[in-house]
């Protein structure tokens, strides 16, 4: 006699618990660069531990180590949407200056209006502007922020536009990839 058992699936895909493991950032990293390699002309350069360096002193302590992994790989010249990365030097002149208090920048738009940011707080990744401050939450970490971003370029919900950054495609997804 077989019996049968029936098994519901409550969620699709293998959810992990907990947060990434380093080596589970560094892989996103790579494969956010292999998608610009793949889907822009952008040529990267990579960085090393010293372009960061005087950034951790400027703080008083270490940048997020996925963020250094970035510059070292790319020197995070790669576009978070609409805003491009800054280089190690651009964020230190923008912690230096001030502005953005205990918040760290590493992402803006051409006319440095519009910046995503590390809120120093808390570790979430919010919008920032002049005029208004503190905006709108878009990740938990910058791992789950990456994270996301990843997906949606890997999922081809993204295409690159020269001066523009990553816009979403119409109809939010799908379609050809490079």
């Amino acid at each position: 006699k077989r019996r049968i058992m029936v098994v519901t699936v409550a969620e699709d895909g293998n959810k992990r618990v907990g947060g990434m493991t380093v080596a589970e950032s560094q892989q996103c990293v790579n494969d956010i660069i292999a998608w610009f390699k793949r889907s822009s002309e952008l040529e990267f350069q990579e960085g090393d531990e010293e372009d960061v360096q005087p950034l951790a002193k400027a703080l008083g302590y270490e940048s997020d180590p996925t963020l250094t992994f970035l510059v070292t790989q790319c020197k995070n010249e790669i576009w978070y949407g609409d805003k491009k990365g800054m280089s190690a030097d651009a964020i230190l002149d923008a912690v230096t200056d001030g502005k953005f208090g205990e918040a760290m920048p590493f992402a803006c738009d051409e006319d440095e209006e519009w910046f995503l940011v590390i809120d120093g707080e808390d570790g979430e990744i919010k919008e920032w502007t002049e005029d208004d401050g503190m905006g709108d939450i878009l990740g938990n970490t910058f791992n789950d922020y990456l994270e996301e971003y990843r997906n949606g370029l890997l999922a081809g919900k993204f295409e690159f536009v020269e001066d523009c950054g990553c816009m979403e495609k119409a109809g939010g997804g799908g379609g050809d990839r490079k």
